[in-house]
């Protein structure tokens, strides 16, 4: 591949224009040595992408198509350093049938709006747990414990 254009296809090193098949998941980049097939029309279809430079990032598309979902009856994604996931709207995960499980070193959680959670049993467990409310901090239930080993503080300007 000599050249990438704008609309998608490309130049290759023997001048022909091409597209990439519908079926070549690679996108393409400059240097890609690849295999091209002309067609009965005289269009020239990149099939697959043979061979790359070393290094750099191998990106997956489906040209035309508005959407590339897997589906497998598992799928695994394994990666040495880092493991990004973006968009620019919504993301969902869903484990309908069973659990969803995050596991790591630290969990960062952070809305820009709001954070609900929803659950018939919630259960916590830390050494230390903090919570620092700048407005409101309300618990209800139908029942309220609180137990200490030691100490029980309450502070404020009224305890009612």
């Amino acid at each position: 591949v000599a050249m990438l254009f704008d609309d998608g296809g490309c130049l290759l090193d023997d001048g022909r224009r091409a597209r990439r098949a519908f079926g070549c998941l690679v996108e393409l980049q400059p240097g890609d040595r690849v295999l091209a097939a002309g067609c009965a029309d005289g269009e020239t279809h990149v099939l697959q992408v043979m061979a790359r430079a070393p290094g750099g990032e191998a990106a997956l598309s489906a040209p035309g198509a508005q959407a590339l979902a897997l589906r497998q009856r598992r799928l695994a994604l394994h990666a040495q350093e880092r493991v990004d996931i973006g968009c620019a709207g919504d993301v969902a995960v869903t484990a309908a049938g069973g659990s969803l499980s995050l596991e790591g070193r630290s969990v960062f959680v952070r809305a820009v709006d709001s954070l609900i959670q929803q659950a018939e049993h919630l259960i916590g467990r830390a050494g230390q747990f903090l919570l620092d409310a700048r407005g409101l901090l309300r618990l209800h239930g139908e029942h309220a414990l609180i137990t200490a080993e030691r100490d029980v503080k309450v502070d404020a300007d009224r305890i009612s």
